[in-house]
């Protein structure tokens, strides 16, 4: 098996097994038998259960980030783009959560306040906002003086309102279209999006 094969296998199997008992009743020995390789090969990759930790929490917060890349390099128009890189991020994020849900909250608040991690998710997400919404000023469908300032803001809403998504508390008693709907007619109106576009969502 190559290098990069075992290292992915070992993060895979230690995730599960975090996942299923917990994060204190898992050893490196565990992980090494679950994985069917010997503790030195485990230690060769990784020190301690909190480096396959961080490596874990970094899968699972790469699959987000390739989620919504997609999004953004498909042939959609920017107004439908951003909104639907908005909903999946939404849906990737409470997946990844729901795939480990048996892991104890400190799992979940180190997924997220692992600053170097979060850093980087955090810049990609913004980058790819920034650069749907100047495409869409470039083609005049939205009218914002600053992409960059926009891209930013839109991110630190969603970054605020992930948890309470996921938890059901935002979108309680609501369905998926007017949800949608609702989302849409609040952020393409914040990006001034020409009328001719915000008609069409009335």
């Amino acid at each position: 098996m190559a290098t990069t094969d075992t290292r992915e296998h070992i993060i895979k199997v230690a995730r599960r097994l975090f996942a299923q008992k917990g994060i204190e009743n898992i050893t490196m020995s565990d992980i090494a038998a679950e994985a069917n390789r010997s503790r030195r090969t485990v230690y060769t990759y990784f020190q301690s259960k909190e480096e396959l930790l961080e490596a874990s929490i970094e899968m699972e917060v790469n699959k987000i980030s390739s989620a919504i890349a997609k999004v953004a390099a498909s042939d959609l128009p920017p107004h439908k783009k951003i909104i639907r890189l908005i909903f999946v991020r939404l849906h990737a994020t409470r997946s990844v959560v729901k795939r480990n849900s048996r892991l104890s909250s400190e799992y979940f608040n180190n997924a997220w306040i692992i600053e170097h991690l979060r850093r980087t998710f955090d810049a990609r997400e913004i980058a790819l906002f920034r650069t749907i919404i100047a495409e869409g000023k470039h083609q005049g469908i939205f009218n914002v003086e600053s992409p960059d300032l926009a891209a930013r803001f839109l991110h630190f809403c969603l970054k605020g309102v992930e948890m309470p998504y996921i938890n059901g508390i935002v979108n309680k008693n609501i369905d998926d279209k007017f949800m949608n709907n609702f989302t849409e007619k609040v952020i393409l109106g914040a990006l001034g999006t020409n009328s001719e576009i915000t008609a069409q969502i009335q």
